[in-house]
């Protein structure tokens, strides 16, 4: 990094942390995101190029439709966080990686649920100033106490982030093969070449600005969730705060 470019980010840390704003502290940790390999590898800040989203969810799932003879819970609810980020060189394409957690309960039987999910192979392709589409694969550790075998998966996900005005579009897919617990492999009807199926489509209704030269964007999001486990189909809801930045193309 340049003498300009520590004297600015010196600058933002000590007007976030002066503001006490919690916004901007979630700023602070998406910058941190983007500059980490540039100060890894000692190269000018200049020459690295990215975007980096985060989303707190809260999702509602019930299950419409039982397809097997299995037992599995008939509602999920989940609460937590996705942290994306794209870096390169290329002001294009990057290097993608993601780490998502959410906790929660199946509800009947009171089942304690997580899904925790770190993907750090993957690419981004970066879409205008500050849309995203990345492709990530990973491992993924999932289940509920005594509603869901506790099983750990190979997720491959794909995620899309358009728009840089008041409305953005959010969306994500997932599918996953799950290593050992039986009981929930083939358990996505849908489809045959994988396990597990999880997506999500929503609307982000907030505010773009620059601030330090980089293209951000937060706001309130509603959207649908799908999954498909156990050999149930699971439909509902998503609402959640999310927040992007980018670096200027």
């Amino acid at each position: 990094m340049t003498e300009g470019d520590r004297s600015a980010a010196s600058r933002f840390g000590e007007r976030t942390l002066a503001r006490g704003n919690p916004c901007g502290m979630r700023k602070a940790v998406l910058l941190a995101a983007l500059c980490a390999p540039a100060i890894a590898e000692a190269r000018p800040f200049s020459e690295w190029h990215g975007a980096a989203w985060m989303h707190y969810e809260l999702t509602g799932l019930h299950g419409v439709e039982d397809t097997s003879d299995a037992d599995p819970p008939e509602e999920l609810v989940l609460a937590g966080a996705r942290v994306h980020a794209i870096v390169g060189t290329n002001r294009t394409v990057g290097y993608h990686v993601a780490f998502d957690f959410a906790f929660g309960s199946t509800l009947r039987g009171a089942g304690f649920a997580y899904d925790v999910t770190l993907l750090p192979a993957g690419i981004g392709v970066r879409i205008g100033r500050t849309g995203v589409l990345a492709l990530g694969a990973g491992f993924q550790a999932f289940g509920a106490v005594g509603t869901l075998d506790d099983a750990v998966a190979l997720p491959v996900e794909a995620s899309l982030e358009l728009g840089g005005g008041r409305v953005r579009l959010l969306a994500r897919a997932r599918a996953s093969w799950i290593a050992g617990a039986d009981a929930r492999q083939s358990g996505a009807p849908s489809i045959a070449f994988a396990d597990e199926l999880d997506a999500m489509i929503g609307l982000r209704i907030g505010r773009h600005y620059e601030d330090h030269g980089f293209p951000t964007g937060n706001g309130y999001f509603v959207g649908a969730a799908y999954r498909e486990l156990a050999g149930t189909r699971f439909a509902g809801l998503v609402i959640g705060y999310g927040l992007d930045m980018a670096t200027a193309r």
